[in-house]
């Protein structure tokens, strides 16, 4: 192509027509520059089109995800809205007056107790953050849902902490100090996991009174009471929050569906 153009050239030249050469010569520039313009736009056009691939995978992965957080936190829904449902139960119980009584107190207050930590599963936003790749999101509505969605997950976090540190000063430690611990638990031979559960009839009747005085001390003791109160609060608040994300990263996914199909 380039021995085409020198020969054109050469033969006006020879023919001595330098306006028509001037003419060609000017051509021959916007033809080089429309060519190169031509390149940049497949550049550039390639380049969006790896970057597009790119985002689309990150989105695809986030997708992933959130459908798993769905499951996540309509979990964790439901279980702080037990605690807090067992919490209610003991405040406003029965003193307990046999044996049996004890058993299903126990029971209910062992739901109270039971600790769990809400654990996101947000590995690729995280990726994303760590990485710097958050840029590769384009759609500002799915990014900043992301971020806002990451500013709540701090916010439980903050909430568990705060919680695990009332359980431990209303709860768990006026219940060692003051009550048989794991008493319808089997606690003669270690086991892989937790120990056998008893029931009321496997308590040796000689210790029927002692069970039955520590349930009743437990039930009146203003302190565990406000651990029970501060519990229903907030197990319920978080209860709430996890309920409400649900519906929030149903919308989060419904986004990136869009994004995706675009």
């Amino acid at each position: 192509m380039i021995k085409f153009f020198r020969n054109i050239r050469k033969n006006i030249l020879n023919e001595g027509k330098t306006t028509k050469y001037t003419k060609y010569a000017i051509g021959e520039i916007v033809l080089v520059v429309i060519g190169i313009l031509i390149a940049l736009q497949i550049n550039n056009w390639n380049e969006r089109r790896k970057e597009r691939a790119v985002e689309v995978n990150f989105l695809k992965n986030l997708r992933a995800d959130l459908v798993s957080e769905i499951e996540n936190n309509t979990h964790f829904a439901n279980y702080r809205f037990q605690k807090a449902q067992a919490s209610s139960d003991l405040i406003n119980g029965e003193e307990p007056q046999s044996i049996e009584d004890v058993q299903q107190y126990t029971d209910t207050y062992e739901r109270v107790f039971i600790w769990n930590t809400f654990v996101p599963n947000n590995n690729t936003y995280k990726e994303l953050l760590s990485s710097g790749n958050l840029s590769f999101i384009k759609n500002d509505s799915i990014k900043n849902r992301l971020l806002e969605l990451d500013k709540t997950y701090v916010a439980i976090a903050s909430g568990e902490n705060h919680m695990r540190r009332e359980y431990e000063a209303y709860l768990y430690d006026p219940h060692v100090e003051n009550m048989i611990s794991l008493g319808f638990f089997d606690i003669t031979q270690p086991t892989y996991g937790l120990p056998k559960r008893l029931t009321a009839k496997d308590i040796d009747p000689s210790l029927h009174n002692k069970f039955i005085e520590d349930a009743k001390w437990q039930h009146h003791n203003e302190k565990f009471k406000n651990g029970l109160r501060l519990s229903f609060m907030n197990n319920g608040y978080l209860a709430g929050i996890h309920k409400d994300l649900v519906h929030y990263i149903e919308k989060l996914i419904s986004l990136i569906d869009e994004e995706i199909a675009r």
